[in-house]
């Protein structure tokens, strides 16, 4: 019996829609790129075999060395230079020329000279001038930066990470030496993600009046803050501060004008806020076709204060929109014995059900899932099959559902591009990412709410967004209908405290006033917002 065939290897087949097609100018630009690779590889390896090449002759013709080294041999000149008549290997010296009188210094004084000088140069005295001590520079300080905040009173230095190489380096342009710089690496390694250093990130020596150092921080955000001190034994000792973080409770709420951002930023709260009531209650009403001028808006949540200075937003306790087309809506956040915190109901049913229909915390869509839209630049109807989230680069990019992980990488047009298939024969993709989650890659489980990426605008896009498309059986889907069933309920056990706390939080609710009420508008706030941004973010 013949042995059967073995099964070809699998290829990438393009996804329609996703995979988008290389316009002729990318293709000769591929085509170049490629070329210019080549290239530089072959001027790389004809540069090693020449330095290869170039090393083994050197090694071969090169002077012996001399017996002495090289401090002896500049003190042998010096001997030479001030008294050539007392060496005996030399012959008599001829007679001495009249005298000349003295010329004029040179600009550049002879190396030799100099180098013999300084040999010859007697000891200093075993207390030097004040001049002279204040002149003398310190290993400490010869290569700080003219940046750096300085007490000389206290030995306190701050030094920016800045344009340094690497964590060493850093250390080394705040003064350190080589061995306070080797001790303080060792010191923090087990702490600190050297690798994630930025360039605000401040190094803070603290030193005493011989310039000893007492201490070290390594400050890589407000509540990010690495000491490092002398233990008992002598040595090194890293480890991590706790800052001390106040939580204020805010209760504001206001109508709707213009747009959900804009409102709350009106507020006095971040924009940022707008994505979380979106997250919160999106499974019950459609922002984009649904919100109104003239809707409110209420937030129970709080507010992280370090040294009496804002940091950020803690947990958004309860959230409430009144529409007049979907009525009141209000969602609290519950976290139950296991597992983590979610949005619910008021009867205890989880706001989200398998399917998120949004995996980011957006600012605004930007173009919608149109399968006759008139493309802005190439002027010609091109299926967006898609959703488009406007959010600024780095925002963390979800999961939609549980599944596994069949492309992560660039793919064109789409540039850095995750694709994840699910149950029920659906896929998800999520293109122009900026950069793709430590981990994720083809073949990895993800369950829901994972991150996947973040927000970027790699590949053919012209501003930071996340194209999400949908698919089932080869098929693209419009996601704003598609996504996001209704919730599991909490467990029977978890009922009773779920239900004091939305009481409590419920009457809160009702207490918070509400600014007048702007005029009323015919206009969604939510689409106006996207008209006016589709033609700044255009995905392709």
């Amino acid at each position: 019996m013949s042995p059967e065939p073995e099964p070809e290897p699998i290829r990438h087949r393009p996804l329609p829609s996703v995979d988008i097609a290389l316009l002729p100018h990318e293709v000769r630009a591929a085509r170049v790129q490629r070329w210019l690779l080549l290239v530089a590889a072959l001027a790389l390896g004809a540069a090693g075999l020449g330095i290869a090449f170039g090393s083994g002759l050197w090694e071969r013709h090169k002077p012996q060395a001399s017996a002495e080294p090289w401090p002896s041999e500049v003190a042998q000149a010096a001997s030479l230079v001030q008294a050539p008549a007392a060496s005996p290997a030399l012959p008599a010296a001829p007679a001495p020329p009249p005298p000349v009188p003295p010329a004029e210094p040179s600009a550049e004084p002879n190396t030799l000279a100099a180098a013999a000088a300084a040999a010859t140069e007697p000891e200093p005295s075993a207390e030097p001038s004040t001049a002279a001590a204040e002149a003398k520079p310190t290993a400490h300080a010869r290569s700080a930066s003219t940046d750096d905040v300085r007490d000389d009173t206290t030995g306190h230095v701050e030094h920016k990470f800045g344009d340094a190489k690497g964590f060493k380096d850093a250390l080394r342009k705040g003064g350190a030496s080589p061995e306070e710089a080797a001790q303080l690496i060792v010191a923090l390694q087990k702490l600190v993600d050297f690798r994630r250093c930025r360039p605000e990130h401040t190094l803070v020596f603290d030193r005493d009046g011989d310039q000893e150092l007492r201490a070290f921080e390594y400050r890589a955000g407000p509540t990010e803050i690495y000491r490092v001190t002398h233990a008992a034994s002598g040595k090194l000792r890293g480890e991590k501060v706790e800052v001390p973080i106040e939580k204020r409770h805010v209760e504001k709420g206001t109508y709707i004008a213009g747009s959900l951002g804009a409102s709350l930023s009106a507020l006095g709260l971040g924009p940022a806020l707008a994505g979380i009531v979106i997250e919160a209650l999106d499974a019950k009403i459609s922002f984009r076709k649904d919100a109104r001028t003239g809707d409110s808006v209420k937030l129970i949540l709080d507010e992280d204060y370090v040294d009496g200075a804002f940091l950020r937003y803690g947990v958004v306790h309860a959230v409430e929109y009144s529409s007049a087309r979907a009525g009141k809506l209000q969602a609290f956040w519950f976290e139950p014995e296991r597992g983590g915190g979610e949005f619910f109901d008021p009867s205890g049913r989880a706001m989200h059900g398998g399917w998120l229909r949004t995996p980011l915390r957006y600012d605004h869509i930007s173009s919608g899932y149109n399968l006759r839209r008139r493309h802005p630049i190439l002027k010609r109807i091109m299926p967006h099959q898609g959703i488009d989230y406007s959010a600024g680069t780095g925002t963390p990019v979800w999961a939609a559902a549980d599944g596994d992980v069949t492309v992560a990488g660039p793919r064109g047009p789409n540039g850095n591009l995750v694709s994840v298939k699910h149950a029920n024969g659906y896929e998800s993709h999520y293109a122009h990412l900026w950069r793709i989650a430590a981990g994720i890659r083809a073949g990895v489980h993800v369950k829901q709410r994972r991150v996947i990426g973040y927000v970027g605008t790699t590949g053919r896009s012209t501003g930071p967004h996340l194209h999400f498309a949908l698919r089932r059986n080869g098929h693209f889907l419009d996601p704003a209908t598609q996504l996001n069933g209704p919730g599991l309920p909490l467990p029977a056990a978890q009922m009773p405290r779920f239900r004091t706390i939305a009481s409590h939080l419920r009457a809160e609710l009702d207490r918070i006033p509400l600014a007048s009420a702007p005029k009323s508008s015919a206009a969604p706030a939510a689409e106006a917002a996207e008209d006016t941004a589709d033609d700044e973010v255009v995905d392709l």
